[in-house]
């Protein structure tokens, strides 16, 4: 079991579908607990197979602290109701939020460790991180689903707001003369990169506007 590095915006393998798992073999299983591994040292929710570099239909969630991390092979979304507006982030942009539009509750099924056939229904954080992590199987980025009006606020981590919130206003502190970050998950180009590539989309709102 090791730590895997984290892939950021704008890494092409992030916008690429992955492929569907055929066989739960040792490659599979050894990726699972890797995945699970890392999700824990970057105190995440949730993590998507694509985000370390793997192009298979595996995500690990964990839906509460106290929980134990569970690994979905091929999820997918069978029904979706409601609308709602909340926080959020990603493991693939670290240190930064935004507003986007997901379901109340969700309906999935998908394939456990033991290889069982797995229905499920789920609301609130839950609901979110299997849209959140199945939308990263499909080559798609929250950054896709920000309302037109907004944009990525970059959040100190003591700060961050709870993702299952709704109509959160984002509380930022000045980093701007940080640039700490986690060495075991991201490399110092992938934090390069990401910042240089949003800066360019004209996505981030500066930190003094946050402030207001």
């Amino acid at each position: 079991m090791s730590i895997r590095p984290i892939l950021t915006f704008p890494n092409s393998i992030l916008r690429k579908r992955a492929e569907p798992v055929k066989k739960i073999d040792d490659d599979i299983m050894n990726l699972i607990k890797d995945m699970k591994h890392t999700l824990t040292e970057a105190s995440g929710v949730g993590l998507a197979a694509n985000q370390v570099g793997v192009l298979k239909r595996v995500i690990v969630i964990s839906n509460a602290p106290e929980s134990d991390i569970v690994a979905y092979i091929n999820p997918e979304i069978t029904n979706r109701k409601g609308k709602r507006s909340v926080s959020e982030g990603c493991l693939s942009f670290p240190g930064y939020s935004g507003i986007v539009t997901r379901s109340i509750s969700v309906s999935a099924r998908y394939i456990d460790e033991a290889g069982g056939k797995i229905k499920i229904t789920a609301s609130d954080l839950l609901s979110q991180a299997l849209e959140h992590e199945i939308d990263h199987l499909n080559g798609i980025l929250f950054l896709d689903h920000l309302r037109d009006h907004e944009k990525l606020s970059s959040v100190n981590p003591e700060y961050r707001p709870h993702t299952h919130d709704i109509n959160v206003s984002v509380k930022v502190q000045d980093n701007k003369n940080k640039s700490e970050y986690n060495k075991k998950l991201y490399t110092k180009v992938g934090i390069d990169d990401l910042k240089i590539a949003l800066e360019r989309a004209d996505i981030l709102k500066d930190l003094e506007q946050s402030n207001d």
